[in-house]
């Protein structure tokens, strides 16, 4: 079967003298668009690959991906050309999920590991959580707009909710999995907003139970998507913590 990376890795410029790659993956209802303006900001020894899943931006009309498993299985052939240079992973809220999964399998398996994860945005998932799978239509539109996160003039147009409600729905299935409390074995460092109502800073310090190597924490300016209204202060951030883990990335 003929692999098509475009599909996964729509804004990946391949880079033959990276040393690093970085791979990000998006929160509930994000496309790897959210990550596309990273790489200006970062080392150009560092590849970005912003991973897009199925369901939305240009995949929006393939189905989703409800579980874990599935989507471990689905994305793992086609990470699998890409893991021949050092790697680091990061996730934002529900792609923590999916980040660490990875991470856990690979361990298990004795497979290369990222350098490190970088997790952002959400408290561990390997403490049990409320699912809110089985929310009525209402509730989980209500709880969309608790999040701040989805455009308010997507909430005034029924058709379009409609198209993106079975990957919203598909993508906090993922959030509200539980995970295995198997620590991986690289350094994880965890990223919070000072002000995010959904992943309080004290539920940032229990990632150091999911590490057997460093773990440290970053609080930045903002509620959840402090990714937006704190880009610079992160992405300054990021680079320390890349530097820190590949001491020659460069500038």
């Amino acid at each position: 079967m003929t692999r098509s990376p475009p599909l996964w890795f729509p804004f990946r410029q391949p880079n033959p003298q990276a040393r690093l790659r970085l791979f990000c993956f998006p929160y509930a209802g994000g496309g790897a668009s959210v990550y596309s303006n990273w790489s200006a900001a970062l080392p150009s020894s560092i590849e970005l690959v912003a991973v897009q899943l199925p369901g939305r931006e240009r995949r929006i009309l393939e189905k989703p991906i409800r579980t874990i498993p599935a989507m471990l299985d689905a994305l793992e052939p086609e990470l699998e050309p890409l893991l021949d240079k050092p790697f680091i992973l990061l996730g934002y809220s529900m792609g923590t999920r999916i980040a660490l999964a990875l991470a856990q399998r690979w361990l298990e398996r004795g497979a290369k590991m990222p350098l490190g994860l970088v997790m952002a945005a959400t408290g561990v998932p390997h403490r049990h959580r409320l699912s809110r799978e089985n929310l009525s239509e209402a509730d989980f539109i209500a709880l969309l707009r608790a999040y701040e996160g989805t455009p308010p003039e997507l909430f005034a147009h029924k058709e379009l909710m409609d198209m993106v409600l079975p990957s919203l729905r598909a993508d906090f299935a993922i959030a509200d999995t539980v995970l295995p409390s198997t620590p991986v074995s690289c350094p994880i460092v965890a990223y919070g907003g000072l002000d995010d109502p959904h992943a309080p800073l004290e539920d940032l310090e229990h990632w150091r139970e999911l590490t057997t190597s460093h773990f440290h924490s970053r609080h930045f300016p903002g509620k959840h998507f402090f990714l937006r209204t704190a880009r610079e202060p992160l992405l300054a951030a990021l680079r320390e913590d890349l530097t820190r883990w590949v001491p020659d990335l460069g500038t």
